[in-house]
């Protein structure tokens, strides 16, 4: 049996060729409709690439239609063609592995704390 070999053009993989400082060319589409790429490290946390794109979007038109940067996540599709949507921002954009570099911001359905204490309540059993 041959050994594995890894995909020379996978930009996640960890010898990857592409991007030799670690970044990777990432395309995002705002509500707005406005589209911006960026140059983002290959291991930076979705939080940390969120920031970047909110500094940079500042100069951008249409950013006054935009609400507070924690009413949006992204979302993307990954390496198995299934459409996935960021609410964990501490996860890594390398262990995400969008299946092209392009994240779309959208609105959030419901506040973070709110689905928290669902989820709370679930642990602890209640209705």
């Amino acid at each position: 049996m041959p050994p594995a070999v890894t995909d020379s053009l996978d930009i996640w993989a960890v010898d990857s060729q592409i991007g030799a400082d670690g970044s990777v060319s990432v395309d995002f589409l705002l509500p707005t409709g406005i589209y911006i790429n960026l140059d983002v490290p290959r291991d930076a946390t979705i939080s940390h690439i969120k920031q970047l794109l909110w500094k940079q979007a500042h100069t951008y038109p249409l950013f006054h239609l935009l609400m507070e940067i924690d009413s949006y996540m992204f979302s993307c599709v990954n390496q198995t063609a299934v459409h996935e949507e960021l609410e964990d921002e501490t996860r890594r954009l390398c262990d995400v592995r969008p299946f092209l570099p392009v994240l779309k911001l959208v609105t959030r359905n419901c506040d973070p704390g709110e689905k928290l204490d669902s989820k709370i309540g679930v642990l602890i059993g209640k209705g």
